[in-house]
């Protein structure tokens, strides 16, 4: 490939994207990696064309796109040499692995930043792309990667200026390289780790076998330090615990990076390739190209920050492993030695006479810190007379200062023999705690283990606390040391405050030293009690000591003050009664009920028939509908009436409540005890009559209005409230209500009279003004009728009560009354024998009785004969088949007789005059 002359920036702007990409060994495999790498090797002489760079970037990314699908997740998707890395071990195991990628990312530094140095300052990055790839197009159907951003497409943002872009990979290649040698180190720690988790496993082993290695006897101050080494190891344990915890959720941040990077890295091959495809402008690919870059190497930093992570875990749950054995290991030693320790009379003598020649040394500075608190004394007074007497403003503040100094002198010369003097009480203490330690080690039985055990518990509670309360004084007394310092290093300050003010200081450092001298005391005291401690818990009968323990502190607990509420304390013994109380009265409660509805069901199977248990069904009832809530109520209140907790304003709250409850509670009774009467006389009715069930509804829903109404006005009534006008404008109320739904109200009455009344039920055939059919439903507003025809015919009940009723449901006989109309030519003979013949037809029905046949009247066209018979059965088919019969045998007599039926005629009869005959 030729090189044209370009301006310089043009040059450096290639020599960029020749750094960009330096990896044509990688590339040999796939056809395309190897255009790549004979651009590349060309290259190698004079830099190339941004064109043919983009070429083999696109060529690397289609081979990347081919082989990330079965890319193992321990390997690079992409060649390390696309990023400039070619040879980075994948994955990196060993420690030459480690410095065989140092060395290719500081090779890899080196030339960026010799490229860098190398840019010119007036680079043009974008005229610069476009004049290289001006000339050359990229090769169709070859890949790419680009640079995922989430609000800019890489297609609006222009190339960035090379500078920019080395910086960027300078800045993501060191970052890099301080994670690969944090995996080296981790590796390292990991294995350190691995080796002394395995030497603690031997010494447990060791220990738990034969024992310590040191030779017996084994002093009882062995013994203090070994659990002191426990403590600590328990405490380690805890902040390896801690550690590991945090290492996971490190790890999993790493993961979800690696899988942003991951996706941001295809994002940009995937839109790279588009550009590719679509014959994208050179500044546009340039821009792609460096984005792709970019993305290769943030990937490959996420799988290192990621791997890095997962080392960091592993490391942590290895410590984790060695806090844990280490504290098995110090508890084994600590059971060892406490049936081993023993304190003879000589060690014994040793210590407290270390004890006696501290105290000494106490008493001593006792006196002197004495001495010095009179002389300072003295100081404060004639520092007062001189202040007094002094005549100039300057020289009172200087004067003031050297006050305060004294003054702070005398008390730390006073604070300073108060924590010396408790020092030695502490010291004191100590020389009897070891004679008490000597004596029951050496003879148990002579001692009262329990007791003495109680009397270390109480000492160590109590110098716990001083102990904090020293450590408060030390922390103030250091703020004010603090302050003291910072006026010490006010530039304007004049000699004489300088003076006091140092002066100062030191008596406040005095101070710390004598708080110090008796914290150390103080600690040297729990340490020996801790020690007794659980020397006496290993000696004595621990169930006789925890009962011991658990008496003194119910004692204790049943006459402390728990809480303070509005000035009133709140002590245990109330809170426990309330308690108590409380439970009597929801436990008697719940008794009650369920003994009640056993007697109840057994009463109720000895009856044998519900009327005869109305009574103990809505007791049964009422048993069985008491509210949880009332309950709860009532027996708090009788709970804090007993225990009295509760103020005189408290308990009028409480019975107010209660009595809130209790009047609900009626009502609910009442309610549950007319519900059950209904329902059972409901379910009797409906067997009966089913339209009993609408009827009864409004009923219950009336009678539970007017239950409501009645608790709540009896309850304002109980609290004098004025229900007087209520009630009348409740009344009003009502008026206006029943005025504006009285179309409503009047069908609501009608069903309740259509319930109790009884016209019709369910079921019943009727006829009201045109409407014929059969009652399917009877509402609170409407009744639903099934005609004839087939249609419901909806009508409201007041319609339907105020129209004339025929209900065919109650009809035993049905009589029929029908006509037959004969010519008048029939002879008289024949009409004689018509009504023996109709009584004929009629009696030869066997379901049909025989009334009545006469000759009727004269018709206009015919002589009508009258019949009357009683169908016996309201079935109406019966009906309409008997009457088909009764017809056809009439039809069949005057066919044999030879009577004519007459039909609708007119005869004309024309009569002509004399001359109109002639």
């Amino acid at each position: 490939m030729v090189l044209e002359h370009r301006p310089g920036a043009l040059r450096a702007c290639l020599l960029l994207t020749c750094l960009a990409v330096p990896a044509p060994s990688a590339l040999a495999d796939d056809p395309a990696s190897a255009v790549a790498a004979d651009a590349d090797a060309q290259g190698a002489a004079a830099p190339e064309s941004v064109s043919a760079q983009q070429t083999g970037e696109g060529a690397a990314a289609g081979a990347e796109a081919a082989q990330e699908p079965n890319q193992r997740p321990s390997e690079l998707p992409f060649d390390p040499a696309l990023v400039g890395l070619p040879g980075l071990p994948q994955p990196m195991t060993s420690a030459e692995d480690f410095h065989q990628a140092l060395d290719l990312i500081d090779a890899r530094l080196a030339e960026l930043e010799a490229a860098l140095e190398a840019l010119p300052v007036d680079a043009d990055p974008a005229a610069d792309a476009a004049a290289a790839g001006e000339d050359a197009a990229p090769p169709p159907g070859e890949a790419a990667d680009t640079a995922d951003t989430p609000n800019e497409s890489p297609a609006e943002s222009p190339a960035e200026s090379p500078a920019e872009h080395i910086g960027q990979q300078l800045k993501l290649l060191r970052n890099l390289r301080l994670v690969v040698q944090r995996r080296a180190t981790l590796g390292e720690r990991l294995a350190e780790s691995e080796t002394g988790l395995a030497q603690l496993r031997d010494e447990l082993a060791a220990v738990e076998r034969d024992g310590i290695a040191e030779e017996p006897p084994y002093p009882v101050s062995r013994l203090d330090q070994a659990r002191a080494d426990l403590a600590l190891s328990q405490a380690a344990e805890d902040v390896a615990e801690t550690r590991a915890e945090t290492a996971a959720r490190r790890r999993d941040a790493a993961e979800r990076a690696l899988s942003r990077a991951v996706s941001e890295r295809r994002a940009a091959r995937d839109r790279l390739t588009a550009a590719e495809n679509g014959a994208a402008g050179a500044a546009e690919r340039a821009a792609l190209v460096q984005a792709l870059d970019l993305a290769r190497l943030t990937d490959l930093l996420a799988r290192q920050e990621a791997a890095a992570a997962v080392s960091a875990l592993a490391l942590a749950r290895a410590q984790d492993d060695m806090a844990e054995v280490k504290q098995t290991l110090a508890g084994e030693r600590v059971r060892y030695l406490q049936a081993r320790v023993v304190l003879p009379q000589q060690a014994l003598d040793e210590r407290l006479a270390e004890l006696t020649a501290r105290e000494d040394r106490l008493r001593a500075q006792v006196d002197e810190v004495a001495a010095a608190g009179d002389a300072a004394e003295a100081n404060l007074y004639r520092a007062r007379r001189r202040l007094a007497e002094a005549e100039s403003d300057a020289d009172r503040a200087v004067l003031q200062e050297w006050v305060e100094t004294r003054d702070t002198e005398v008390r730390v010369a006073r604070t300073g023999v108060d924590s010396l003097a408790a020092a030695i009480a502490d010291l004191a203490q100590m020389h009897q705690l070891w004679e008490l330690r000597h004596r029951f080690m050496e003879a148990p039985d002579a001692v009262d283990l329990p007791q003495a055990l109680q009397q270390v518990l109480a000492n160590l509670d109590t110098a716990h606390k001083a102990k904090d309360d020293i450590e408060e004084r030390l922390s103030a007394l250091r703020s004010m040391q603090l302050a003291q310092a910072r006026r010490l290093r006010e530039p304007d300050l004049r000699e004489g405050v300088r003076e006091a003010l140092t002066a100062r200081r030191d008596a406040l450092d005095g101070a710390e030293g004598y708080g110090r001298e008796l914290l150390e005391t103080k600690d040297a005291l729990i340490a020996l009690l801790e020690g007794m401690r659980y020397q006496l818990q290993d000696q004595v009968q621990t169930q006789a000591l925890q009962i011991r323990q658990a008496r003194e502190a119910l004692v204790d607990w049943w006459s402390a003050e728990l809480l303070v509420i509005d000035d009133q304390s709140v002590r245990a013994r109330e809170l426990v009664t309330a308690l108590a109380m409380f439970l009597v009265v929801v436990v008697l409660v719940s008794l009650i009920r369920a003994g009640a509805r056993r007697a109840l069901k057994r009463r109720k199977g000895r009856s044998g028939s519900a009327e005869a248990g109305d009574l103990r069904l809505a007791l049964s009832a009422v048993a069985g509908n008491t509210s949880q809530i009332f309950v709860l109520i009532a027996a708090f209140y009788v709970a804090m009436a007993f225990s009295g907790v509760p103020s005189p304003t408290v308990r009028d709250w409480l019975w107010t409540l209660l009595v809130v409850a209790f009047y609900f509670q009626l009502g609910i009774w009442a309610n549950a005890a007319m519900v059950d009467y209904f329902n059972r006389r409901r379910t009797r009715q409906e067997m009966r009559d089913p339209s009993t069930v609408t009827g009864y509804g409004v009923m219950m829903f009336f009678i539970r209005a007017g239950i409501w109404i009645t608790v709540i006005v009896s309850l304002l009534a109980y609290f004098q409230y004025p229900i007087a006008g209520l009630v009348g404008a409740l009344g009003v109320s009502s008026l206006a209500v029943a005025f504006a739904v009285n179309t409503i109200l009047a069908d609501v009455f009608s069903s309740m009279a259509i319930v109790l009344d009884k016209p019709f039920r369910v079921g019943d055939f009727i006829m009201s003004g045109d409407t014929l059919g059969v009652i399917e439903h009877i509402g609170v507003k409407t009744t639903r009728i099934r005609s004839l025809s087939g249609e419901q015919v909806v009508m409201s009940n007041s319609d339907l009560l105020n129209s004339r009723i025929h209900n065919f449901k109650h009809l035993q006989e049905r009589r029929v009354v029908f006509h037959i109309r004969v010519v008048y030519r029939t002879p008289r003979a024949l009409l004689e024998r018509i009504p023996d013949m109709i009584r004929e037809a009629v009696e030869e029905q066997p379901r049909a009785r025989f009334d009545r046949a006469h000759f009727f009247e004269y018709g206009d066209y015919a002589l009508v004969f009258e019949a009357v018979y009683y169908v016996l059965s309201p079935d109406y088919a019966l009906y309409m088949d008997i009457q088909q019969g009764i017809n056809l045998g009439i039809h069949r007599r005057f066919e044999a007789a030879g009577v004519s039926f007459a039909y609708p005629t007119q005869e004309l009869i024309l009569r002509r005059g004399a001359s109109g005959g002639a």
